[in-house]
């Protein structure tokens, strides 16, 4: 594996497409089986945008929210964003592998498609591990591209399946959604709940997610044709014809997702 980056890129677009994409989360994924009291002083780390400290803020009232991120444009657009969303929240800029913060700082932290995009993700959770409070506890969330499906394919989805899942192995972690749990264990967290969850969409929900979907790699196309030679036709072709998916009969799409909580049981 490569150098870990970010292969969706800063740029404003790409921003407000993190905005929507946790919109699109934010009941089945963000707020489904999250539990977080008032009062909870909650990290999250690669924060981004901004966007899913925001949806935290707005679920569950009361938080004290801190948002760390290494990249000042992405920290710049959070500010704003969070300041129209309604949500108070100190932002940071830190490495995650070297948090600005005492041991024992937090009750919770809180990681979504970051991971995917750390060249050493269990550094990265021992740091996050140091902070929290003894009894304090993490939820991490990643996804596994290569259990990406559609029904029917086509070859052009195909390859663009496969150019993401290579994309983001050159740059990061394709598996991460699969790797979480053992990750967490290894950083020494203990009641690791690996939190496996299996979409697949059909009927009516199917346009919208096919959308989705296609929108988050039409993010990495560039990356994808620079980092593993990708022909942008080919993928192009591809994202049509899962936008298109809708329009066969008992067309399916869908991927697995961990969302894995643990706690800091030892000092």
């Amino acid at each position: 594996m490569s150098s870990a980056g970010y292969v969706h890129g800063y740029g404003t677009p790409e921003q407000e497409r993190l905005v929507e994409q946790a919109e699109h989360w934010r009941e089945r994924l963000i707020r489904d089986g999250t539990v977080l009291a008032p009062g909870a002083r909650v990290m999250e780390v690669g924060c981004g945008a901004g966007a899913v400290l925001a949806v935290l803020g707005q679920e569950f009232p009361g938080l004290n929210l801190c948002g760390v991120d290494r990249e000042p444009k992405q920290l710049a657009f959070a500010a704003r964003h969070l300041e129209r969303s309604g949500v108070e929240a100190t932002l940071v800029e830190a490495d995650a592998r070297a948090l600005p913060f005492a041991d024992e700082s937090f009750d919770h932290v809180w990681m979504m498609w970051f991971l995917e995009h750390v060249a050493d993700p269990p550094a990265a959770l021992r740091e996050a591990r140091r902070v929290l409070v003894p009894g304090g506890s993490i939820t991490a969330i990643e996804v596994d591209y290569s259990t990406f499906r559609a029904t029917p394919s086509t070859p052009a989805i195909d390859a663009l399946a496969r150019s993401m899942v290579a994309g983001m192995q050159a740059s990061g972690w394709s598996d991460a959604g699969t790797r979480l749990p053992g990750w967490l264990r290894e950083a020494g967290f203990d009641d690791v709940v690996d939190g496996e969850r299996a979409f697949w969409w059909q009927g009516d929900e199917l346009r919208s997610e096919a959308s989705y979907a296609a929108n988050v790699m039409e993010s990495a196309v560039p990356a994808l044709t620079e980092v593993v030679s990708a022909d942008e036709h080919e993928l192009r072709a591809g994202l049509a014809d899962l936008r298109n998916l809708s329009s066969h009969a008992e067309a399916g799409l869908g991927w697995i997702v961990h969302k894995s909580t643990a706690t800091r049981v030892r000092p």
